[in-house]
């Protein structure tokens, strides 16, 4: 095992989690990805360039880190390994998974049996599709994930998910499922219709930043260390508690806000460009002008 030590065990780089996740879900999805690009052959160019792919396993790699990685085991030591874990679920691995449109080469990748037999009739289930619409709703999907993130916060609900390793696998479940809800309205769900037109997003994202930006300052500029677990921790690595929370609360507020402007400006332009080509096309729809001859 190589360590890095500062003070005490401030890095620990050969401590990997055994996560079954990690170790078995994200390499077969991965696989099914795959395997179903191949079997779609020329006709995925359409939908799938290259940047796709690239995207998908770029988010599957972070969803990997945040559980796998020797993070996961500092997290229960720094707050502001925590907060890494956090941003890499929700700001990396949750916008890269979607943006790698994984419905279709994921669903070809299931082989042909078990598709026919459990995973399509599941997909058709009225009741199940109903709930995955009502999730992804602007309107359920932007409090849901803003609120998961405000009462996670709150130093009772905190601390106590990272007392019990159960919580602490809802805590990120509930994370990682809110932030694709939120994620499926501000990128297009290929080959799915979206939920809301390029210039609704601007607001939809806009007024997203502002929480995650007040709680990232409030946990920068607090005068006082919000989590006694930290401060608490009988081998506290050498980082004070009131540093590593301020550390923390830098990681959410910059780039965790930065993600999410890139995100608004990306849907303001493609809004504008959209208004665009609609101008143009009304235009082309119109009968010419014929100019009469003079008298």
């Amino acid at each position: 095992m190589i360590a890095l030590h500062v003070n005490t065990d401030l890095l620990v780089l050969g401590t990997w989690s055994l996560d079954p996740i990690a170790w078995v879900l994200v390499p077969l999805l991965g696989l099914l990805y795959a395997r179903g690009m191949a079997r779609s052959q020329g006709s995925r160019r359409r939908t799938h360039p290259r940047w796709r792919p690239a995207c998908y396993y770029a988010g599957l790699l972070a969803l990997f880190l945040a559980l796998a990685s020797p993070l996961d085991h500092l997290a229960d030591e720094l707050f502001m390994a925590h907060m890494s874990q956090h941003f890499l679920l929700v700001t990396v691995a949750a916008p890269l998974l979607l943006l790698g449109a994984p419905m279709i080469p994921v669903l070809r990748g299931v082989p042909v049996g078990l598709r026919r037999e459990l995973v399509i009739p599941v997909l058709k289930n009225r009741g199940f599709r109903g709930l995955l619409r009502f999730a992804a709703r602007p309107l359920v999907a932007w409090p849901l994930y803003v609120a998961l993130l405000l009462l996670w916060h709150v130093p009772g609900a905190y601390e106590a998910a990272l007392r019990s390793v159960p919580l602490h696998l809802i805590q990120h479940a509930a994370f990682f499922g809110a932030a694709l809800a939120w994620w499926w309205n501000v990128i297009d769900p290929v080959p799915l219709r979206p939920n809301l037109s390029y210039l609704a997003r601007v607001p939809f994202v806009f007024i997203t930043t502002v929480p995650i930006f007040v709680l990232g300052a409030f946990l920068t500029f607090a005068p006082s260390a919000s989590y006694r677990f930290y401060a608490d921790l009988p081998a506290r690595p050498g980082l004070p508690a009131l540093e590593d929370q301020q550390l923390g609360g830098i990681i959410m507020w910059i780039p965790g806000s930065m993600v999410l402007m890139a995100a608004l400006l990306t849907v303001l332009v493609l809004a504008i460009r959209a208004e665009e080509r609609q101008r143009r096309v009304s235009e082309a729809a119109l009968p010419p002008v014929r100019m009469g001859p003079r008298r």
